[in-house]
């Protein structure tokens, strides 16, 4: 057993006897790790909110590889944006990240690009304009997928490398766009308007700081639909996004699809 620094975004926590938590972290060092607090729920805490989902934190733990739970001795917290978001559909947005990188990404392996991405991608929630919210959260979903090598193929057919059908064929189950002759033989292909694919590309592929300047509102259902089909196939452990289905129960006025406005 060997002490270790570390830092991490809390991703959620659950109650361990009476008195200690159980606190899930995505950290730059370790990727995800499930750590014991013992006395945690005492009041006052030694920890603060340094366990508090959306929570940044820096972490002193007692590391052993060959086991699933690790001990954490101290936090301290960096930046607490589970208090410091008050807006609604910002948390909303916020609580959608690191629910992703709870249902993708599995394992003590670190990541050190997936870390940033996560904390560029929550501080832009807490920054962007609230209109531009459905493209930052698409863009971290779109690439996250690429960063754990599932990048969308959208350049060309995904199948043969040829080029692309003129009616714009995405195959979730394939991972990317469909040429006409290997549509005729994929099932499930999704149709998509010009604005979406055009979506697709940008977002994919420029920052998150910068998504909400490449897509328009009215296509976040378009796109949302298509990344959702495709992570469902891909990942077997993605079920949609809790916190923005909570979002949507809210808000009698918004479509179907647009689980977020």
């Amino acid at each position: 057993m060997a002490l270790a620094r570390c830092e991490g975004i809390v991703v959620r926590t659950y109650p361990l006897g009476e008195t200690s938590r159980i606190v899930v972290v995505y950290t730059r060092e370790h990727g995800l790790l499930k750590l014991v607090a013992k006395g945690a729920r005492k009041t006052p805490s030694r920890f603060g909110v340094s366990l508090e989902p959306l929570s940044r934190s820096r972490f002193v733990i007692y590391l052993k590889t060959d086991r699933d739970l690790q001990l954490v001795s101290q936090g301290e917290a960096v930046r607490a944006y589970g208090t410091e978001i008050h807006d609604l559909t910002r948390l909303a947005h916020a609580q959608a990240a690191i629910e992703l990188i709870d249902r993708l990404v599995w394992g003590e392996e670190a990541h050190d690009a997936l870390f940033e991405l996560l904390i560029q991608t929550i501080d832009s929630v807490e920054l962007a304009p609230v209109a531009a919210l459905p493209a930052v959260t698409l863009a971290f979903e779109l690439q996250v997928a690429s960063l754990l090598g599932y990048r969308p193929r959208l350049d060309a057919c995904v199948s043969c490398a040829g080029e692309l059908s003129a009616r714009r064929l995405f195959s979730p189950a394939r991972g990317g766009m469909l040429c006409d002759r290997c549509a005729a033989a994929e099932a499930g292909a999704i149709t998509l308007s010009a604005d979406a694919l055009a979506g697709l590309s940008l977002l994919s592929s420029r920052p998150v700081a910068q998504a909400g300047e490449y897509l328009e509102v009215k296509r976040a259902g378009e796109i949302s639909k298509v990344v959702e089909s495709f992570l469902r196939h891909h990942f077997q452990r993605f079920d949609g996004l809790r916190s923005l289905d909570l979002l949507r129960s809210l808000d009698e006025t918004a479509p179907r699809g647009v689980p977020w406005r």
